[in-house]
């Protein structure tokens, strides 16, 4: 499969590293929501709604990260995934096997990166929509 090429997990590892921009441009609006809660009067529920989305998409970051050096590893041993898998494992106390296969692996990944992606247009809406109808009542 074209999947299991190590040229594709070089890509692959690549773009989960976009983790970083998703993390900057949280945090900017992040900044920017706790500068308009502190010192203006804007619905702070709309704003409270861009701070959960800005902590969950920092979560989903962190995945991101996790992701980007497990699918290195993932790749440097493609012989070792029945080792991998335990390691995972034990790492969050799970019993049982783990026995994903590489496309699974890939699916979750994406998964991880379209909700990061969401987060920040979430985030960013709210903060967009609470500057534009602030004076709206």
């Amino acid at each position: 499969m074209m999947i299991e090429h190590p040229i594709a997990g070089k890509v692959l590892v690549i773009t989960l590293n976009s983790w970083r921009y998703f993390a900057a441009l949280s945090a900017f609006a992040m900044l920017f929501t706790l500068l308009m809660l502190f010192f203006a009067d804007y619905s702070v529920v709309m704003l409270a709604i861009s701070l959960v989305s800005g902590l969950a998409c920092h979560y989903y970051c962190w995945r991101l990260w996790m992701d980007s050096h497990l699918f290195n590893i993932l790749y440097r041993f493609p012989e070792k995934t029945e080792v991998f898998d335990t390691a995972i494992n034990m790492c969050w106390g799970k019993k049982g096997e783990n026995n994903r296969s590489l496309d699974s692996r890939w699916t979750g990944a994406r998964q991880l990166m379209h909700r990061a992606a969401l987060l920040v247009l979430v985030q960013w809406s709210m903060v967009i929509l609470t500057v534009l109808f602030s004076g709206v009542e």
